[in-house]
């Protein structure tokens, strides 16, 4: 297997270990550890690591370990804004363009995030809550905001990790209100309408995230 192939194996494996909560915001990467763990050289641990940076799951600094990012309140905001931005344009895009499949699709990452509501389960929450904006952004059918768009979602899903609710805090089921509405637009192909369910949507997650952090 080439360096690159494994590069990409060791980035994948990394970044499901962040983004489930394994390596916690703020874990320092022990390369040595992890090249031994994971059965690979430094070289392809560094490509994978340097990608992690790009994307802004992992802070590195010099003479230090690499770390799993820390992200700030203010960062939250921004973060949200600028997915409130695109999110509207795929949403709309997606309006002119949405086939039966993917509304099936999205109609079915509703029900999952329903049955995790009903389970109290909130990492099938979150997990849904991401299927469906991966299927809004991608029946958008533009390439540069799916470029751009998981590496958001990505860094969205960390600030979940960092800032999960309290135990007796139950799932917030305006999500997937929010994706009915979104869909029931996007059926009608009224693509105000569903931007503007979109908007709120998002607007409510930013606000949830940002109380967790006051």
């Amino acid at each position: 297997m080439d360096t690159s192939t494994l590069a990409d194996r060791v980035y994948q494996i990394l970044r499901k270990k962040i983004l489930k909560g394994e390596l916690p915001p703020g874990k320092k990467l022990n390369l040595t550890g992890l090249a031994q763990e994971l059965n690979v050289s430094n070289t392809p641990l560094r490509e994978a690591i340097a990608r992690l940076e790009k994307v802004g799951l992992i802070e590195v600094s010099p003479y230090r370990c690499p770390r799993v990012r820390i992200l700030s309140q203010s960062q939250v905001a921004d973060i949200f804004d600028v997915r409130i931005a695109l999110e509207e344009l795929a949403v709309r895009l997606a309006a002119k363009r949405v086939g039966p499949d993917a509304l099936q699709r999205m109609e079915a990452t509703i029900r999952t995030y329903e049955q995790a509501y009903r389970n109290g389960d909130m990492s099938g929450a979150i997990e849904a809550d991401r299927a469906f904006h991966d299927e809004l952004v991608q029946a958008s059918g533009n390439g540069v905001l799916l470029e751009m768009l998981p590496t958001l979602s990505d860094r969205t899903r960390l600030l979940l990790e960092m800032n999960p609710p309290k135990p007796e805090v139950p799932i917030d089921r305006t999500a997937a209100q929010g994706h009915q509405r979104i869909l029931e637009a996007l059926r009608e192909g009224d693509e105000d309408k569903a931007a503007k369910a979109l908007i709120w949507q998002l607007n409510k997650g930013k606000k949830h995230l940002l109380d967790r952090f006051s």
